[in-house]
């Protein structure tokens, strides 16, 4: 228990000790090191997912293009966006189907309905005729 007249008791409180402000400051300067170093390798992080999703391609087209069309493309190559314009052409293919999923779909559905309708000649025909 404290006495307030207790000669022998200190009222004033401990020191801090100076190394543990110094732990402090290292501490955060380690946390904004990490910090630092994880914002630089973002971009280094996405552009390796893009190149990876890209480069699991398993059909090859040969396309002709319109010369603004090559031109974009080699904009993209030029910038380092992309290695090659197989890799921007693949990239930007990718991103007009998943664009315009809402037609794929509707096609989707009437090449079902087609191959319904030929499955139903198919049985009407009796085998062997």
């Amino acid at each position: 228990m404290s006495n307030p007249q207790d000669p022998n008791q200190d009222e004033s409180p401990a020191p801090v000790q100076p190394s543990a402000g110094r732990r402090v400051n290292e501490t955060v300067d380690e946390v904004a090191s990490s910090i630092r170093d994880f914002m630089t390798k973002v971009p280094e992080t996405f552009n390796k997912a893009v190149e990876r999703a890209l480069n699991v391609r398993e059909a090859t087209v040969l396309l002709k293009l319109n010369e603004h069309v090559a031109e974009a493309l080699d904009k993209l190559v030029t910038a380092e966006i992309f290695k090659s314009r197989a890799d921007a052409a693949a990239f930007l293919v990718e991103e007009g189907i998943r664009a315009q999923s809402p037609l794929f779909a509707r096609i989707q559905a009437k090449l079902d309905e087609i191959e319904r309708l030929r499955e139903e000649l198919r049985r009407s025909i009796p085998a062997g005729e």
